[in-house]
């Protein structure tokens, strides 16, 4: 293996790959940018809507270092400028994958960093999900190294084997023998097609991924382990389906006949151990949080009412969305909180 930008359209995923791989695991679009984004502003509730449940318990965790530690850093740290990663490819079983890698400053190479990976949506790129949640920006500000891997033709495969596993397994490996890397504190999230793929990532790679957090898609696999999980979805989603995954506020939506929000993050609470009713609290007019209660791993939901298929604080105008929270922020107070369970 060897390590050495492109803006979006409109792609929704394909229904009928998706009813396959759900039926088959019995589990229960577009994220578009522009190449232009002001400074992400700060969040206006971040106070009042932190999403974690743990507190103390989290920073007693002991780093777990990688054999990357005590290696120089081949990559300049992230940047003010937008989106301040950098491109990087690796050779996975002969073919060429592009990512990019994100280097928070201060970065020691001594000392076990947490990481995070980003996957984007259908028909999208690595670049653009850098630029649209400005998730390198946050991760700099947390000390966390970011790595946004990209898709062949910005599409996931859907299921939990093939190159795409493959090359997602192979890239956080190189990454964790180059950089200083504390597995108890690697995570991963995504939006879209991309929060498809870090949900079956997480649940399929067993004692890798302490927690996740997913944007417009949140399904779960069946069997899945313990993951603490926090998803993010609007309720006027025209590509993926909130409430119950009828589909009748969008019916002509490709992916009406998908289970919707209700149903998944259900799914996610049954699943991690909680008591089947959330305690529910609004933020603002236009957010209300789920709680779950004696979780094994903790389930948040935030949603977002009147919100569309987009990433909640977001400063690129691709739809209906809120400044009420910040996704980014949320996610990484979750990353945060929610260290891999010794």
């Amino acid at each position: 293996m060897s390590s050495t930008g492109r803006s979006p359209g409109a792609a929704a995923v394909v229904v009928a790959l998706l009813l396959t791989v759900l039926a088959g695991c019995s589990g229960s679009g577009s994220d578009g940018t522009t190449a232009e984004s002001s400074e992400r502003s700060t969040s206006t509730a971040t106070a009042a809507a932190t999403t974690t449940t743990t507190t103390d318990s989290a920073t007693s965790v002991p780093a777990s270092p990688t054999s990357g530690c005590g290696t120089p850093a081949d990559a300049p740290t992230i940047t003010k400028d937008l989106p301040g990663d950098v491109e990087r490819t690796i050779d996975v079983d002969g073919t060429e994958r592009l990512y990019r890698l994100g280097v928070p400053a201060g970065y020691d190479p001594n000392d076990p960093t947490p990481l995070v990976f980003n996957l984007h949506g259908s028909g999208s790129n690595a670049k653009e999900a850098s630029l649209y949640g400005q998730v390198p920006h946050e991760a700099s500000k947390r000390g966390f190294i970011t790595v946004a891997p990209e898709a062949i033709d910005g599409q996931w495969q859907l299921g939990d084997t093939g190159s795409d596993r493959d090359f997602l397994v192979a890239l956080l490996k190189d990454v964790e023998s180059r950089y200083c890397v504390d597995t108890n504190r690697v995570h991963i999230m995504g939006m879209s097609l991309g929060a498809w793929k870090a949900a079956v990532t997480a649940c399929t790679v067993p004692d890798t991924f302490a927690s996740a957090a997913l944007v417009t898609v949140e399904i779960r696999l069946d069997p899945c382990p313990p993951v603490p999980v926090v998803a993010f979805h609007g309720t006027a989603d025209p590509t993926v389906p909130y409430g119950e995954g009828s589909g009748h506020d969008f019916p002509d939506s490709p992916n009406a006949g998908l289970p919707g929000t209700h149903d998944n993050i259900a799914n996610w609470a049954k699943g991690n151990g909680c008591d089947p009713e959330p305690d529910k609290k609004k933020i603002g007019d236009d957010v209300e949080r789920w709680t779950y209660r004696n979780c094994t791993a903790d389930v948040v939901l935030y949603t977002i009412i009147g919100g569309g298929h987009t990433w909640p604080g977001a400063e690129i105008d691709i739809g209906p969305t809120t400044h009420t929270i910040d996704a980014t922020k949320l996610a990484f107070d979750w990353f945060e909180a929610h260290p891999r369970a010794a």
